[in-house]
């Protein structure tokens, strides 16, 4: 701690200070709020792509998931180069249409791409082995599991494991999907 006694908390890229929490109660508050912040059930992160590949997962994975939660991750490119997911895990509970659980991509000239279910499983509409490249240099993913009348917890599904990484951005040729192994 700095010799100003500031308590220091840090959520997301942002870093507060507050040189009025030498108390016990200014900590106090400090916690609570961090504790409170820690808790929303939506949450969101800018994540910077870079050329070798780094992961990402829903919130808690391996694990089961919990019900009652939505989060978004923006994936950024450096310009001049586009974004790649490709899911290397993916378990969710499957819904006709996807309209519970689900993971949706989307970017910029892009349509919204949605997903839920099991690898290898015909129900739902898992992403198989798909790459997903944006058009751009930006791609957003969102997990969403609303909560339901039954127990918060599914206990059977672990969510996603995800890989994402910057590639040369490559034109993509009019009339042609934006993810590859789609028709136009």
């Amino acid at each position: 701690m700095s010799s100003s006694r500031c308590l220091v908390s840090e959520w997301g890229n942002y870093l507060w200070r507050s040189p009025h929490s030498t108390s016990c109660q200014g900590k106090m508050w400090w916690l609570l709020l961090w504790g409170v912040l820690q808790a929303c059930p939506t949450q969101g992160s800018v994540l910077l792509a870079q050329q070798l590949p780094q992961q990402l997962t829903s919130p808690g994975y391996p694990e089961p998931y919990v019900k009652g939660q939505e989060s978004s991750s923006d994936i950024e490119a450096p310009e001049g180069f586009a974004v790649r997911l490709v899911f290397q895990d993916f378990d969710l509970e499957p819904s006709q249409d996807c309209g519970q659980d689900s993971v949706t991509i989307t970017a910029s000239g892009m349509d919204p791409n949605r997903f839920c279910g099991q690898q290898g499983s015909p129900l739902g509409s898992p992403p198989g082995q798909r790459e997903f490249v944006s058009p751009g240099n930006r791609l957003r993913l969102t997990f969403r599991a609303p909560a339901s009348s039954q127990d918060r917890t599914t206990g059977l599904h672990r969510g996603f494991l995800a890989l994402y990484q910057a590639v040369g951005e490559c034109p993509v040729p009019r009339g042609a999907a934006s993810a590859h192994g789609h028709g136009p």
